[in-house]
């Protein structure tokens, strides 16, 4: 509930910002190459640290797509035009500011899927982070490889 709170929240105003395309595509790319990420990158470790029962256990209802968005509301914050309101960068930053501090914030007695969770918002964000650097090279690749042609 609280992965789709910040997808209902942060979602308009990063589609208002980046466009609906983007916002789309990067939303089921953050959540299908977070998956892969945290089950062939973290997984051998998970497995043998944990055991398989955990492992399956915590890749069920892990909600990649829902970290991945807060690059993503970076990214929104940094595009110029058009502009947010006053409310608007309240809202975004703080529902930002709670999401992160809350899915990180360290405790002595979590468990081993509270870990394993941990490990894949982190893959989410890792994950929206690639989202943004494609968007980004997407938004301005006219800009870095056009090539000026000089005549003497």
């Amino acid at each position: 509930m609280k992965n789709m709170l910040a997808v209902i929240v942060l979602g308009p105003f990063i589609e208002w910002k980046i466009g609906s395309t983007p916002f789309v595509i990067s939303f089921f790319v953050s959540s299908w190459l977070g998956v892969l990420l945290f089950c062939f990158g973290f997984g051998g470790f998970i497995q043998s640290a944990f055991g398989i029962g955990t492992y399956i256990e915590s890749f069920y209802g892990v909600s990649l797509s829902g970290y991945a968005l807060f690059p993503l509301a970076i990214l929104a914050f940094l595009i110029e035009k058009p502009t947010f309101s006053f409310m608007t960068k309240i809202v975004a930053f703080t529902s930002t500011l709670y999401y992160v501090t809350v899915g990180y914030w360290p405790n002595l007695a979590m468990s081993d899927i509270e870990k394993n969770v941990q490990v894949a918002h982190s893959c989410g964000l890792l994950v929206g982070l690639f989202c943004v650097l494609v968007i980004l090279i997407i938004k301005h690749r006219e800009k870095m490889f056009s090539f000026s042609s000089r005549s003497k």
